[in-house]
């Protein structure tokens, strides 16, 4: 794995104090542009662990941390870092601008509301 990419990521989870899984995802859709489809995200991260194809039960974790988050966060009334871009039933997922902001530009770029996390 890379060393750069893996101190961005526990820097990214530290800042924010989320799931590590969800710091995977969040920087699996920065490499993507920001937005991906699931699938596309899960198998990309079992790569990267594994260097083979996905299990049932690693997708299923990962699809739960996701979903896990975004109720979390809407619920806290705080900024999620994911979203469903086409809204539920979707399967696209995308950053939010806070996140995507904070992984290309450094805490210094988050907006109010994300510091007060």
């Amino acid at each position: 794995m890379d060393e750069v990419a893996l101190a961005r990521r526990m820097k990214f989870a530290k800042t924010w104090k989320v799931n590590p899984l969800i710091a995977e995802i969040v920087e699996i859709l920065l490499i993507y542009g920001g937005s991906a489809h699931r699938n596309l995200v899960a198998e990309r991260i079992a790569m990267r662990r594994t260097s083979e194809h996905i299990s049932d039960g690693l997708k299923r974790e990962i699809f739960e941390a996701f979903d896990t988050h975004c109720e979390g966060a809407a619920q806290a009334s705080q900024p999620a870092l994911v979203f469903l871009p086409f809204g539920e039933g979707s399967h696209r997922w995308s950053l939010t601008q806070d996140a995507q902001s904070f992984l290309e530009h450094g805490p210094s770029s988050l907006s109010r509301s994300a510091l007060c996390l």
